[in-house]
């Protein structure tokens, strides 16, 4: 209702936006019945934006009328947008370097609504890795590093990131708004935040906040991940979460 009254707000860019958004990480191409249905959009109305979609490059057709994949256009656009964070540029040697010492994966991500959306992500060369990427999307209130993200914002900004988590959760809001006020407390006692087997029952997590200090650029959080079965909880405390409370150490000057 809100865009609706708002003039300067173009209800067809947002809706072309929407299809696009429709897309998930690691799926095949999707035909415009499957896009109307994710989006809630007429089909005749999907079919128009793909086709403009299509004419600009946004979307790849693999026969006559679909089914549609991402088009090359927002590879640039993707590409140009990472580009604009410095910190990631700065912070991907270093990364590649702790993942590969420490066998485990770790990622630098950004807040996007309830979302953490990965800019950035290293992988140890185990057989067996936590298999996320750079665009990868995990929600903020039940991952080490969505909590870390949290834990490290000021007061008044955590107050105006609640309600989004809300309205996401609806009435399993309550226990896990006691689950991401107690992360909180742990955080400030021990420096990072973790995650063992809450959002992938097999993936154990421990993460750190990182304060927006460079003129533009946003507030980020790094993790360290490992599968279940190679790291337990002592390990994830005892181990990686010295190194990768380390690790921010060394991105400080980075960012200062």
């Amino acid at each position: 209702m809100q865009q609706q009254a708002d003039r300067q707000f173009v209800t067809a860019l947002a809706r072309g936006l929407e299809v696009l958004a429709a897309f998930r990480p690691g799926e095949g191409a999707l035909s415009n019945q499957e896009l109307a249905r994710r989006t809630g959009l007429p089909k005749s109305t999907v079919s128009r934006l793909s086709y403009t979609l299509t004419r600009l490059g946004y979307l790849q057709p693999e026969g006559d009328g679909g089914p549609y994949r991402l088009g090359l256009a927002l590879l640039a656009l993707g590409t140009t947008a990472l580009a604009g964070y410095d910190l990631r540029s700065a912070a991907a040697p270093l990364m590649r370097e702790f993942a590969l010492h420490n066998n485990v994966s770790i990622s630098l991500a950004l807040r996007d609504g309830s979302d953490m959306v990965y800019l950035e992500t290293c992988r140890s060369q185990a057989r067996v890795s936590v298999q996320l990427s750079a665009g990868s999307r995990v929600p903020l209130a039940t991952t080490a590093i969505g909590r870390a993200y949290f834990a490290g914002l000021p007061q008044p900004e955590q107050q105006a990131v609640l309600p989004l988590l809300a309205e996401r959760y609806g009435s399993g809001w309550p226990l896990l708004e006691t689950r991401l006020r107690q992360a909180c407390a742990d955080y400030q006692a021990l420096g990072y935040s973790a995650s063992f087997g809450e959002y992938e029952p097999d993936v154990m997590a421990v993460g750190v906040h990182l304060p927006a200090l460079l003129p533009g650029q946003p507030a980020m959080a790094l993790n360290a991940s490992g599968p279940a079965f190679a790291f337990d909880e002592a390990a994830m405390r005892q181990r990686v979460a010295p190194a990768l409370l380390a690790l921010r150490q060394r991105l400080s000057p980075v960012q200062a």
